[in-house]
């Protein structure tokens, strides 16, 4: 069978070498560019402006539909839900999907920079940092979906009202700025001392701006069956170094599946992965415990079962896999882009699998390195439950 795998990929890599140097060299040059900056566009002014309109446009469309926990729309919301479904709805923008990801998402502005179309954060009670978002609509007023009250479901509210001037963190932006510069030094001094004050405000009479950490997905507040969020990667791997010499040399292939649970901040995960490992000449399949730090980083660790008879790059020496320990790596994401309700992202993950001598004793350090450290390079798709829900 391994054999059969091999010759097949021989015949489709052309002898190992040039085809598969040429993938890694296009995919590496793509997760550069994406690690930069993903779909960046000059926007003008302009554009903002039209962008934001539409943006609120869709949101009074939706004014007085009813609140549901965890919904995204179209006939019932909640807070972060309506945000949600209304950046993509009218502007093709897909935003994180709760209030706290989506305070860390956009950026925080002072008051006087405040627009028609920004975000306004709310601290409601006790339990997390930010509780609450709406979408603010110019005098003041804001759209929201309320969970209760007399008033509850998607209405219009006013940061004046008793309720929810106390209760009031900040305002975020994740469309820019739809006015024109104004570069007199005269308004940029009045915006500084604006700032100064707002920011002065803030330290005496309001919450702390929280410094968030977590994934896009990341809710504490919807089910446990809710809270779990599949990937998927596909990675074409490589490695650059052999007891002989240094150098740019295929590894193989790598199928990556993972499910974890985005209910807490550092999401814990387990997946599988597939591997045929082309420069040992085996098959492998990597227990993987998993810990999501954010949507850019994650590490993973577990037992590796390998079916073969492995040997060393280049050498061919006999060398013996170990089950435990395995396997240590490190994934590193770019942004994402958004196909339908699932996130692609470009991945590069580096990872380090223990191999012995035929006596079990440990490799030098110059093999060990060469057999186990190897890098992946490849394309991740996310997908969270609440899509398989229709939530």
């Amino acid at each position: 069978m391994l054999k059969y795998i091999e010759n097949m990929t021989m015949e489709i890599f052309n002898s190992s070498n040039q085809l598969a140097k040429r993938a890694l060299i296009v995919l590496l040059i793509l997760f550069s560019v994406c690690s930069l900056k993903l779909c960046a566009e000059d926007v003008t002014p302009a554009q903002a402006q039209v962008s934001r309109e539409k943006f609120v446009a869709e949101s009074k469309k939706n004014v007085g539909a009813p609140y549901a926990l965890g919904a995204v729309g179209p006939e019932k919301f909640n807070c972060s839900g309506l945000i949600y479904y209304c950046a993509r709805e009218s502007i093709g923008v897909q935003l994180p999907r709760t209030s706290r990801a989506l305070y860390s998402y956009c950026k925080i502005v002072p008051d006087s920079k405040k627009e028609v179309g920004d975000l306004l954060f709310f601290k409601t009670n006790s339990s997390a940092p930010i509780t609450h978002v709406g979408i603010y609509i110019g005098n003041n007023q804001f759209i929201s979906a309320i969970s209760d009250g007399p008033n509850s479901g998607v209405i219009i509210s006013s940061l004046n009202q008793d309720y929810w001037k106390p209760k009031y963190v900040g305002c975020g932006q994740f469309l820019k700025s739809g006015k024109a510069k104004d570069t007199t030094e005269k308004a940029e001094v009045k915006e500084a001392k604006a700032e100064k004050s707002d920011k002065a405000e803030k330290t005496s009479t309001g919450p702390k701006k929280v410094a968030y950490k977590g994934s896009s997905y990341y809710d504490p507040d919807v089910s446990p069956l809710e809270a779990l969020t599949f990937d998927v990667a596909a990675f074409c791997n490589w490695s650059l170094l052999s007891p002989k010499e240094f150098m740019l040399r295929w590894r193989g292939l790598d199928l990556q599946t993972n499910v974890r649970y985005s209910k807490w901040v550092l999401e814990p995960g387990f997946g599988l992965s597939f591997r045929y490992n082309h420069g040992l000449d085996v098959f492998q399949i990597p227990i993987l415990f998993s810990a999501t730090v954010n949507d850019y980083f994650r590490f993973y660790a577990g037992p590796v079962i390998t079916f073969g008879n492995a040997k060393m790059v280049s050498t061919d020496d006999p060398i013996e896999p170990s089950v435990f320990p395995g396997i240590l790596g490190l994934s590193f994401s770019t942004p994402s882009f958004n196909i339908a309700d699932s996130k692609v992202q470009f991945v590069q993950d580096v990872s380090y699998t223990v191999y012995n001598d035929k006596d079990n004793s440990a490799l030098p350090f110059i093999e060990s390195v060469s057999a186990g450290l190897v890098l992946f390079t490849g394309i991740r798709v996310t997908l969270g439950m609440g899509a398989f829900l229709g939530k």
